[in-house]
C-alpha cells in the first residue's frame, strides 16, 4: 500500500503517520514545518515532501512526485479565534488554505490506484458555532460539502472518499482557547480509532467518532 498523510507535522497526522508506518510498503508525509517533517520520516522510514497547502504548483509537484496513491489522508489544519468583523483578509486565507483549499488542490491532482481511499478529517458543526470560529466553521461545513459532491464525481474512478468528524483532540489547534477541555482525546486515542473506523471494506463515506462525556 502507498500511503500519504498531509499534515503529518501536527498532532493527529504524526500519529497517523506512526500508525501507518507498519501497514504502508511506501509511506508519504507532507507538512509546512520542514525540520519537523524531515525527523518524522527518518523516524519512521518514510519519504517527506514539504508543501504549501494555498500554492496549487506545489501541491501538484506533491502529488506528481508521490504518483498513484492506494491512500491518502489529510490532516492539515489551521484554526483562529478571531470575530468576524475584526478578522484580517490573511487570517481568512490561512485558514480556509489549510482547512478547503489545500483539500481542493489534493483531490484535483492526485494520482490513484483503483481502487484506493482518501480520508478528511472534519468536525461536528454545532460544536464550532463559537464566537470567533466563524472562518473555522465555514471551512469545516465547505470542506463536508464539497466532499459529498466530490464523491459522486469520483464514484467510477474506485476512489472512496471518508469524512470524519472529530470531537474535541488535545492538539495544538485549542491553543486559541487556553488549551483543551479535560474531556478531550489523545491524537493516538484519535488516530486509531480514524485508523480502525475508516480502513474497512467497504468504507464509510462519514465515521463519527463520538465525543467522551
Amino acid at each position: 500500500m502507498k500511503a500519504l498523510v498531509i499534515g503529518a507535522t501536527g498532532g493527529i497526522g504524526s500519529a497517523i503517520a506512526r500508525l501507518l508506518a507498519s501497514r504502508a510498503t511506501t509511506l508519504w508525509l507532507s507538512g509546512r514545518n520542514t525540520e519537523k517533517l524531515a525527523e518524522l520520516a527518518r523516524q519512521l522510514n518514510a519519504h517527506a515532501f514539504p508543501a504549501e497547502l494555498s500554492d496549487e504548483e506545489q501541491v501538484r509537484q506533491l502529488m506528481m512526485t508521490v504518483g498513484a496513491l492506494d491512500l491518502l489522508v489529510y490532516a492539515a489544519g489551521a484554526v483562529v479565534r478571531v470575530n468576524l468583523r475584526e478578522m484580517s483578509l490573511a487570517e481568512w486565507e490561512r485558514v480556509m488554505a489549510a482547512n478547503l483549499t489545500g483539500a481542493f488542490f489534493v483531490l484535483k491532482h492526485a494520482q490513484w490506484n483503483s481502487p484506493a481511499q482518501a480520508i478528511f478529517l472534519g468536525v461536528y458543526l454545532d460544536f464550532v458555532r463559537v464566537n470567533g470560529l466563524s472562518v473555522y466553521a465555514a471551512s469545516k461545513a465547505a470542506l463536508e460539502m464539497m466532499l459529498a459532491v466530490a464523491r459522486r464525481e469520483m464514484r467510477q474512478s474506485g476512489v472512496r472518499l471518508t469524512l470524519v468528524r472529530l470531537p474535541e483532540v488535545a492538539t495544538n489547534l485549542w491553543s486559541v482557547f487556553g488549551g483543551p477541555p479535560k474531556r478531550a482525546f489523545s491524537p493516538d486515542e484519535v488516530a486509531q480509532r480514524i485508523i480502525e473506523g475508516a480502513l474497512v471494506e467497504p468504507p464509510p463515506e462519514v465515521l463519527e467518532i463520538a465525543r467522551r462525556q
